[in-house]
Formats: C-alpha cells, structure tokens, sequence
C-alpha cells in the first residue's frame, strides 16, 4: 500500500469512529495491520498531523484529535468562504464531459446511501465534490477546499446515521449538478452554501452533551 492509501484508511476509521476522538495511534499495531515499516507508518501520522486529524501528545504519541465548536465554526466558515467562491469562478454552463461524471458518481453515490453502505458513500461524496469544484479550473484552489473538507472529516460521522439527512444530501447533489448544467451562478452558489451548514450542528450538540458546554476543552500542552 502507499503512505496515501493507508492515510485514506485510517481516515475512514476516524470518520465511522473505529478510531474515536482521543484513541490512540500505536505504531506497532499499525505496522502489523497494514504490513509496512516503521518509517512509512511515521510518514503516515505525520500526514494525518497536517490534515488536523490526529495530534501528538508528551508521552502518549499520536492520537485522534477532537475538535472544539469553535474549530468546528472556523472550519465551516472557511469552507464557505472557498467552495462558494469556486462556484462563483465556474463557467456555466460545465462541459458535458464533466457532467456526465458527476452524473456517474451520484448514481453510485445515491444507490450507496439506499442500501447504507456508509463507507462507500463517504469515498463516493469525496470523489463527487472533488469533481465538482475540479470544475473552477483553479488547481489550487480546488486542492485547498480538499484540504479543509478533509478537517472536516472529524465532524461528519454523526450524520451518517440519520435517513433524512442523507436523502437530503442526494438531492442537494442533484440539484448541484442541474445547476451546473445551466448558466446561473446565484442558484449554484445558494445550493453549495445550503450543503454546508446543517453538518457541524451534531457534532456541536453531542461535544456540549459530553462536556457539559460549547466552550473549548483543551487537549494537554503540546497538543
């Protein structure tokens, strides 16, 4: 496997909770699981490091970060900020080669969510929005929204569970992609905002429940 194979692995763990907040990376365990060797194991914490998914703690080593409701705002509010403007930097209407991708990811994407085989849903939704923003032609930029969506991976299990929601995201991604097709850049853009902010409000309610407040939990120095 490759460093970004066993990172996307991990990643997985992390977003359906194999690996909860707080857990523990041990390097042992990983070599064995994964077949590799110290070093590339290494390479692979210090990747998850860099996404914000894990931090290395004095004497305890690498484990899965938990991020506070104000990481989790700043977070989302950045990723507004850079999927919206994508969207405003797309030429509609998009080529037909791009759309009749998008088409064939959601297709998987919807058929996934029905029969609630979550994994694949997750792999699905990356690979569609990958393809979506790909659209604005901005590499960087497009790279840089990857970059936060993966931060966000923290956040997202506690919706995979939720029926209504998931039905509602295959629709927003149907309506993205009809929107695409044409040439409105306010409807576009409505629609990327509007599949943004219902994903941290779990997440926030659940962190208050189990700490008894919203307010920052800090992790012990060095984190």
């Amino acid at each position: 496997m490759s460093v970004e194979d066993v990172v996307a692995a991990v990643e997985e763990d992390i977003v359906f909770g194999v690996l909860p907040a707080q857990a523990r990376l041990v390097e042992e365990r990983m070599m064995e699981r994964f077949d590799e060797k110290r070093h590339v194991i290494r390479e692979v914490f210090s990747r998850l490091e860099d996404l914000g998914l894990v931090v290395r703690l004095p004497n305890k080593g690498a484990v899965v970060n938990e991020l506070t409701p104000e990481q989790v705002r700043n977070i989302y509010d950045i990723r507004e900020l850079l999927e919206t403007e994508a969207a405003r930097r797309t030429l509609l209407p998009v080529d037909p080669t791009c759309i009749g991708e998008l088409n064939r990811i959601q297709t998987l994407h919807e058929e996934a969510t029905i029969s609630e085989n979550f994994r694949a849903v997750f792999r699905l939704n990356i690979e569609f929005h990958r393809t979506q923003y790909a659209a604005c032609s901005n590499p960087y930029l497009v790279q840089t929204i990857e970059d936060y969506a993966r931060k966000a991976h923290l956040i997202r299990a506690t919706k995979y569970g939720d029926a209504v929601h998931m039905r509602a995201v295959v629709k927003q991604h149907w309506a993205m992609i009809k929107a695409m097709k044409g040439s409105d850049h306010d409807r576009l853009v409505e629609l990327i905002r509007q599949h943004l902010p219902a994903s941290p409000d779990e997440y926030i309610r659940i962190y208050a429940i189990r700490y008894g407040t919203t307010k920052r939990v800090r992790l012990p120095a060095g984190s």
